[in-house]
């Protein structure tokens, strides 16, 4: 069987099975504060966590196989330090029974890469270093160098390093999996590697600061980012106390009403779905807020896009909030298919939009 008919046969059982899962964990998960039973949030979230590494590691195999991947993006300036903690707080809250806590070094790093891809090679290498670590833990540090950027990675074995930098440097043609039970882990590494490659980086196995070898990843810096369609468009001051909300709203009434509601928070603005789903993909936000009824493609599909590119890419799942005039039952039924996090009937009342942001407020503070 040829690669590109085993690829054909992958992109439809992880179609089929991503859809399935949106729908099955939507209606596990209403909106709101309506899960109560702490057992039952439980195995809820313990199953949606179990679909997620299924899905990714269908994709990963899907991207071993294919041709070259995307080249990077321009890229734009960000804090590595910044980007090495969010990795590491989404794998420590992913799985908190799972060995000892990743922990890192915290610095300003200030550099230019494509964020994106450099937070899906470090999610994939902690997650297999973690593995391979066990209770020994792992630490990871950043550094800015004269021509590029680097971290380190001590999992407090060098066995284990040098099966990482094994992995990442291998050939898909030629590699052989001798234990079933860690090819999800081999191929997330290799899919990591080919990663670094395309970014024109490297990885390797080479001395820590805890006197054994740790594995050593580098990377160049990239062209800064002179406007563009790939920058994200501008918007007024940015508040580092507010949250960052994306209102996707086609209707200026409607818009400049809930601009009014939200005038203490970062607020950006979609006029379509399509438009939205695109912002996601280049921006962090906290909240989405996506009207259903908009040209183009709806709400839903819009919803729906971002869900499958989460799964797709290992981003952690943006709180969307569909706002919608249907009855309350079309919109429970089609928020769930598409995995909605929940719905606000529209006219919005003031009350609810801003409850809404309050929780989320609370969920995203320290001490909760």
């Amino acid at each position: 069987m040829t690669n590109e008919a085993i690829l054909g046969i992958l992109d439809n059982l992880c179609n089929d099975a991503r859809n399935s899962m949106h729908a099955v964990f939507g209606l596990l998960e209403p909106p709101g504060d309506s899960l109560t039973d702490c057992r039952w949030q439980s195995c809820v979230e313990t199953g949606r966590a179990s679909a997620d590494r299924l899905l990714r590691a269908i994709d990963d195999a899907r991207e071993l196989l294919a041709g070259p991947p995307a080249a990077p993006q321009a890229g734009g300036g960000f804090d590595l330090s910044v980007c090495l903690r969010e990795a590491v707080e989404l794998l420590n809250l992913a799985n908190p029974d799972r060995g000892r806590p990743i922990s890192l070094g915290a610095r300003a790093l200030p550099v230019r890469q494509d964020r994106h891809a450099v937070e899906q090679v470090l999610i994939r290498i902690l997650t297999a270093a973690r593995e391979l670590a066990g209770a020994g833990g792992v630490r990871v540090e950043g550094a800015v160098l004269p021509d590029g950027l680097r971290f380190t990675i001590d999992v407090s074995d060098a066995a284990a390093a040098e099966r990482l930098a094994g992995w990442l440097n291998a050939d898909p043609d030629r590699v052989s999996f001798p234990d079933p039970a860690e090819v999800p882990l081999t191929v997330a590494v290799m899919v990591a590697g080919k990663r670094i490659r395309a970014m024109g980086g490297t990885a390797e196995v080479a001395g820590v600061e805890s006197a054994h070898e740790g594995l050593v990843v580098n990377l160049p810096m990239a062209a800064a980012i002179a406007g563009g369609p790939g920058a994200a468009p501008p918007q007024r001051g940015i508040r580092p106390e507010s949250l960052n909300v994306l209102m996707a709203e086609d209707c200026d009434d409607s818009y400049a009403l809930s601009e009014l509601l939200l005038r203490s928070e970062n607020l950006w603005r979609a006029r379509n779905g399509r438009e939205a789903f695109e912002l996601v993909r280049k921006q962090r936000f906290d909240v989405v807020f996506m009207d259903v009824h908009m040209p183009g493609i709806d709400g839903y599909e819009a919803v729906r896009a971002i869900r499958d590119w989460e799964t797709e890419t290992g981003n952690a799942r943006t709180p969307v909030v569909v706002l919608s005039s249907d009855d309350l039952e079309t919109q429970r039924r089609f928020a769930a298919q598409s995995g909605c996090s929940g719905f606000l009937r529209k006219p919005l009342r003031n009350g609810e939009l801003l409850d809404a942001l309050k929780r989320l407020r609370a969920a995203r503070s320290p001490a909760a």
